[in-house]
């Protein structure tokens, strides 16, 4: 994590109540280099065709390229390519999926990053949705063992 994006979770965890106006600011082209070097590389390309291994070969300019338009608000974000791809239970059935652009991709990471650094430190322990390194199976797994903890019979865990 970033020296800035830690002040910002420091801030966020000392003050629960405390209220950033602006975090753009955290958006520089060294974070965005950073959030590529965590970026899951193994996605298919978005609607513009270009391949993670095309954006690698101009990564630099690409990210000051996207640094400036973000700054700038001239960032639009580009239309999600939608494929079907099946259900895999015997049926038949497909659902959709929705594929963003690379640079869409590297941008949405970044995003994520920040507001991460904000609102985790402010969520319950007891909190398991969408969080970075929790589980659904985590939250059965905890209540699971808060129930033995409290000596509720299997029949009645549903009640209480």
């Amino acid at each position: 994590m970033t020296t800035a994006l830690t002040r910002v979770a420091a801030k966020a965890t000392a003050d629960r109540k405390l209220r950033f106006t602006s975090l753009a600011h955290l958006l520089t082209p060294p974070f965005l280099a950073e959030t590529w070097r965590m970026l899951n590389k193994k996605g298919a390309p978005g609607v513009d065709g270009e391949t993670v291994e095309d954006y690698e070969a101009h990564r630099e300019e690409g990210i000051l390229d996207l640094h400036a338009r973000v700054r700038g608000k001239r960032y639009q974000a580009p239309p999600v390519r939608r494929v079907e791809i099946p259900k895999g239970d015997g049926t038949g059935r497909v659902r959709g999926l929705g594929i963003p652009t690379i640079e869409d991709r590297l941008l949405q990471a970044a995003v994520a990053r920040i507001l991460t650094a904000v609102y985790d430190p402010v969520f319950l322990e007891c909190s398991y949705g969408y969080r970075p390194k929790r589980s659904a199976h985590d939250a059965v797994r905890q209540g699971n063992y808060s129930r033995i903890l409290r000596g509720k019979e299997r029949e009645d865990w549903w009640t209480h």
